[in-house]
């Protein structure tokens, strides 16, 4: 089955949460963590003609993740499970 054709990928293409979430490998979450906690250093949203949906440019989340790269959390799942008289 022959391979679907991709476009390139610019800096001035605008992504959304869910792709954002995709291309960085990183949570929804995490996404409006960063947002909320960036100090004014996360990029600038833009909103297209149409939508109510916040979009951002690649090259400003590139810069971004640059500056504030993506860490792999740390499981809890695996902790042992802590009662309160130990």
């Amino acid at each position: 089955m022959p391979e679907e054709p991709t476009t390139p990928k610019s800096g001035d293409d605008l992504l959304s949460i869910a792709q954002i979430c995709s291309e960085y490998k990183i949570t929804r979450q995490a996404v409006h963590a960063r947002r909320a906690d960036s100090g004014g250093e996360w990029p600038e949203g833009v909103t297209q003609p149409g939508s109510t949906r916040m979009k951002w440019r690649r090259r400003d989340l590139d810069r971004y993740f640059v500056a504030h790269p993506v860490a792999p959390g740390r499981r809890t799942d695996l902790d042992s499970k802590r009662t309160d008289d130990q």
